[in-house]
């Protein structure tokens, strides 16, 4: 009875060898398949795009010539697959090619199929695709579907709503900066960064008009977004907008204005402002962190480091020590903690 249980194992386990190793030799077949496909869509494409580009006089070639191309190599509407991967393929073109070859490709993108099939997934209900679709819209710069986006700038979704602000940026420039006042919802940090990232790499000459508009948002996350906007572009005409909000009730807010402040050496009636207003900060670390901006953008103030050196907050008391010693006023330093032991004790000592 053994023996039999026995065999039958055995039998099994050949049984289980065997359709693996059919199923991966079936997976080796069908991925050799799948690259030779994808890669005579690329290169069909790429021979499509460039005769395009530089269309000649004597044989031009027509929008129906090129979707018939790409209809052969598979780019239909019952192969997705094979569609997500020539968007793929159009977007990291796009993103390569500049100036009026560029607007070109444009025109070429809102006229063969792929882009139909990111204004679809615009319109589904699903926030993941209803997301990757504005990405892919604006990232081939399909200015022509702006609207369809734009009512997507306070989606409850938060992927949904980054993409469709990251989206009005690409689309508006500038201009865009109008919509920070009608937001309803936070913006992430990381939205910011992206936003900025845009704002820079597609319109980098800066629009001071559009800019100074936006300062009138009363969100905390749109004056965040316009100090590292000021940041990202060194705009030393608005630092005051930065110095605004360097003691402003709102952590996030101070926390941005001390970040931001860092790239720029203001004159010294700021300079003034600033140590003046310095005991205002509530938080040690933030007062830490200004502190070596003063004292890496500003001579010497004596006066206001021992003040700083006698005051209140013992957490800044080394970091005040160290800089008053690394500037050859060691006797103050010396002095000062001194004055921390009774004097009964340096008697005995």
């Amino acid at each position: 009875m053994n023996e039999i249980i026995l065999l039958g194992f055995i039998k099994f386990l050949i049984l289980a060898l065997v359709v693996y190793w059919v199923a991966i030799g079936i997976s080796l077949v069908y991925r050799a398949r799948r690259n030779s496909r994808l890669h005579k869509i690329e290169v069909t494409f790429a021979d499509l795009v460039s005769r395009y580009l530089f269309n000649s006089v004597d044989a031009p070639l027509s929008i129906r010539e090129i979707n018939a191309s790409l209809r052969q190599v598979g780019i239909k509407p019952g192969n997705p697959n094979n569609i997500q991967y020539l968007i793929r393929l159009l977007i990291r073109t796009q993103q390569s090619i500049i100036g009026s070859k560029n607007e070109k490709l444009n025109k070429l993108y809102a006229q063969i199929p792929p882009y139909g099939e990111s204004v679809s997934k615009v319109n589904s209900w699903g926030w993941y695709r209803k997301a990757r679709g504005i990405r892919e819209i604006y990232e081939m710069n399909q200015h022509q579907y702006f609207d369809r986006i734009f009512k997507y700038r306070n989606h409850r979704n938060v992927y949904v709503r980054r993409e469709a602000q990251i989206a009005m940026v690409v689309f508006r420039g500038w201009e865009s900066l109008r919509f920070l006042s009608y937001l309803k919802r936070n913006m992430t940090l990381w939205q910011q960064i992206k936003i900025v990232e845009k704002l820079y790499d597609n319109y980098p000459k800066p629009e001071l008009k559009w800019l100074r508009k936006a300062y009138k948002s009363e969100r905390s996350f749109a004056k965040c977004l316009l100090m590292r906007i000021i940041r990202k572009f060194e705009l030393h005409s608005e630092i005051d907008f930065i110095l605004k909000h360097l003691f402003h009730p709102d952590y996030n807010l101070r926390e941005t204005a001390i970040y931001c402040l860092g790239t720029f050496a203001v004159s010294s009636e700021h300079m003034d402002f600033i140590k003046k207003n310095y005991s205002k900060l509530p938080n040690s670390s933030q007062q830490a962190l200004l502190l070596d901006y003063i004292s890496e953008n500003s001579e010497l103030d004596v006066d206001f480091y021992l003040e700083q050196l006698y005051g209140p907050n013992e957490d800044l008391i080394l970091n005040v020590a160290e800089i008053l010693w690394n500037n050859g006023h060691k006797e103050k330093v010396q002095e000062f903690y001194l004055q921390q032991y009774p004097k009964a004790t340096l008697n005995v000592g």
